[in-house]
């Protein structure tokens, strides 16, 4: 679905629920969409931490800044973990009545994507399933209707040299090969984000 909570200073609160009122109306749970909200805000908070930190820094006041950097980061930690709730509650809520062998996306940031579907992955070559079907969804809900998970999805089967069947708005890994049962493990260990 992509990042809807814009930071534009059109009204501030009005874009962020007009955004959050889109989110409920594409199937999102309220309780993920207040998650979302609340991960928004830390976001904001943070943002003004670094500044006011760096503006600190700057007048030569480094224990004021040192304090505002610290603060910035715990804020960014709790808005991770914000993120990290209503990912889940949007993955139990899209995959709820799913066999084993179908992922739902709709909903979830890339990042958050990216692991379900490494995740699904693992699990199927763990319980010898042929196939996982990846719902990507094709960009309607995305900001302009642009795709954000399915090209994301499609380089991500190819960096791991997946068999793979592409259709619009999913694809289907076909895992009969005999791989030795190969976990994927994608994620860079080093991974650094840039905020």
């Amino acid at each position: 679905m992509g990042n809807l909570f814009s930071s534009g200073n059109e009204g501030g609160n009005s874009v962020l629920s007009k955004n959050a009122e889109a989110y409920v109306q594409n199937g999102i749970p309220i309780e993920a969409v207040s998650l979302r909200c609340e991960a928004f805000r830390l976001m904001n908070e943070a943002k003004e931490a670094s500044r006011h930190s760096q503006l600190e820094y700057q007048s030569g006041n480094k224990s004021q800044a040192k304090l505002l950097s610290i603060n910035k980061n715990n804020l960014y930690i709790r808005m991770n973990e914000k993120n990290q709730q209503a990912a889940e509650l949007i993955f139990k809520h899209f995959n709820q009545n799913r066999s084993n062998e179908v992922i739902d996306l709709h909903g979830l940031y890339v990042t958050e994507a990216l692991k379900y579907v490494e995740d699904g992955l693992n699990r199927c070559r763990l319980e010898n399933l042929s196939q996982l079907t990846i719902i990507t969804g094709i960009g309607n809900n995305s900001p302009n209707k642009i795709p954000k998970i399915k090209p994301q999805v499609e380089e991500f089967v190819r960096r791991n040299n997946l068999k793979v069947t592409y259709y619009d708005g999913h694809i289907v890994i076909d895992l009969s090969i005999n791989d030795e049962n190969k976990t994927i493990n994608d994620r860079n260990s080093n991974e650094c984000i840039i905020l």
